[in-house]
């Protein structure tokens, strides 16, 4: 790998990294575009002190979330079609994929079978894409860090004790 696809994957995974923890930071604002939420209040309530309820949350990804977390990905794959540079596409599948993982497989689980899936295509996209072994850890990692972060958003807004 030369100097110059080490600074561009480099580039690319702060770039990702940075975007998914300003979405992270900023989660209760656009929380309301992936997870539903309700509570429910019961006013007539004998037993107990306080204000009991019912609160219920959904996973249900909207498209801007869903092009919010894929933002680095498709300005990549733009910035690759404009420079036609091969790291930038190598970057933009690392990337992509274990997110778009994150982002599906939370239909079906969670809890840490959403880690273990998010570790094997991360490694699996890195080792499959990547030509050296170095270029693999890097993509390899380069798909792991941004996937847990928006895997973390989901857990958060969906673990948010609302009573």
């Amino acid at each position: 790998m030369s100097p110059r696809e080490f600074i561009l994957h480099i580039l690319s995974i702060i770039f990702a990294m940075a975007w998914e923890l300003v979405l992270a930071y900023n989660s209760r604002a656009i929380g309301e575009y992936y997870v539903e939420k309700g509570t429910i209040f019961f006013k007539n309530w004998t037993g107990g002190a306080g204000r009991p309820c019912v609160s219920w949350t959904k996973y249900s990804p909207s498209v801007e979330f869903v092009l919010l977390v894929l933002l680095p990905i498709l300005i990549l794959i733009i910035l690759y079609l404009w420079f036609k540079n091969p790291t930038l596409k190598k970057s933009a599948l690392s990337i992509g994929l274990p997110v778009l993982s994150v982002i599906i497989i939370y239909f079906k689980t969670t809890g840490p079978g959403v880690l273990v899936v998010l570790i094997v295509v991360s490694a699996v996209v890195g080792g499959v894409v990547g030509k050296d072994k170095w270029e693999k850890v890097l993509l390899s990692i380069a798909g792991f860090l941004p996937g847990f972060i928006v895997g973390m958003m989901i857990v958060a807004e969906l673990t948010a004790v609302w009573c």
